[in-house]
């Protein structure tokens, strides 16, 4: 059949996208579930506070009743408690993640932590190993703390503009778009040269997949 590796590939992709979106979107509510117990929980309590133990016995009764751990809900109230504002907690973030997260008390150390799951991709094993080894005391020591702020959703017209100046490029008034291409990657291959060794251009045009069609991103 002709093309059928192809679109053997395509259709695998699809399903795997499906699958991860799928996954996240309950991860998501999960959350969102757990983050709703704890402040009902919460909630309750600061109604009771003459009663010493009565979250105690709220949690004990609710875990016996209901057939669900008291840790899990114990982690509800603690991740109501470090995020009283529910979008505060961030979407990109398991519920495996945020298990370990909530535990630490110094904030700028948790967001810090926020911050490099997010950036680098890491799985919960790669969260839980850097911890242990220190990784933020390590970088603070070094004064290098960098949080990168979480991501908040931005209208297409704010990123693309109408028009660009590219009058410092010095090309032709009819300078065709590889002329344009050429020029922009040559700047760009000049200035990462002059920052070092360590840095390069993968790739001028590199393939993308979208909707099954094979794409090439100029720059």
């Amino acid at each position: 059949m002709d093309n059928y590796a192809e679109i053997l590939n395509d259709v695998k992709s699809i399903i795997e996208k499906a699958k991860y979106r799928a996954y996240k979107a309950v991860d998501n509510i999960r959350v969102q579930a757990y983050w709703q117990i704890g402040e009902r929980i919460v909630r309750e309590e600061l109604q009771r506070k003459e009663r010493a133990d009565y979250g105690k016995r709220l949690v004990e009764n609710l875990a016996k009743d209901l057939d669900i751990a008291e840790r899990n809900l114990h982690n509800s109230v603690k991740l109501y408690r470090i995020y009283p504002i529910l979008h505060t907690v961030c979407a990109q973030l398991s519920w495996s993640h945020l298990r370990i997260l909530i535990y630490m008390e110094d904030k700028e150390k948790r967001k810090f932590y926020e911050s490099q799951t997010i950036q680098n991709a890491w799985s919960v094993r790669e969260t839980r190993e850097q911890i242990r080894n220190s990784l933020y005391e390590r970088m603070r020591k070094e004064g290098k703390i960098i949080i990168v702020p979480q991501a908040k959703t931005i209208s297409p017209e704010k990123i693309f503009k109408d028009s660009y100046n590219f009058d410092f490029l010095n090309l032709p008034e009819n300078h065709s778009e590889e002329e344009l291409k050429a020029a922009l990657m040559n700047r760009i291959e000049k200035f990462l040269h002059e920052l070092g060794s360590d840095f390069f251009v993968g790739k001028r045009e590199a393939p993308l997949l979208i909707g099954g069609q094979h794409y090439k991103i100029d720059l």
